[in-house]
């Protein structure tokens, strides 16, 4: 049976900002680190666009407030990248159309740090 929802993928501006300083960093450095990244960046938006579930869902407890004031999240969603990095994204919409909007990515020391995992 085919869904008649229509599934979208937008960014924040912070998320774009990251994006347009990767590829400047890829254009100054030419790092296969930076590369790596926007590849995988890249690939996972795709997958969105067919499973907006593809990530792992965050406990609405552990949802930093920061992402509850700026963009008015209910749910928060991660998928790891390489070299232990994390995006985050949430999941809105209607009965009509699914909306994944990446918010960030960041590395595990960030992660960490964000979202209450300190180390002692």
């Amino acid at each position: 049976m085919q869904d008649d929802k229509q599934i979208r993928v937008k960014y924040s501006p912070d998320f774009e900002k990251q994006l347009k300083d990767l590829r400047d960093a890829i254009k100054e450095k030419d790092s296969k680190f930076h590369r790596q990244l926007l590849t995988a960046v890249e690939r996972e938006k795709d997958h969105l666009f067919i499973n907006p579930h593809r990530g792992t869902q965050i406990p609405k407890r552990q949802i930093p407030k920061e992402y509850v004031v700026r963009y008015g999240v209910t749910n928060l969603w991660k998928i790891n990248l390489p070299d232990y990095w994390r995006m985050v994204y949430t999941i809105t919409g209607s009965e009509l159309e699914i909306i994944s909007i990446l918010l960030e990515f960041m590395d595990h020391p960030t992660y960490d740090k964000k979202f209450g995992y300190r180390k002692k």
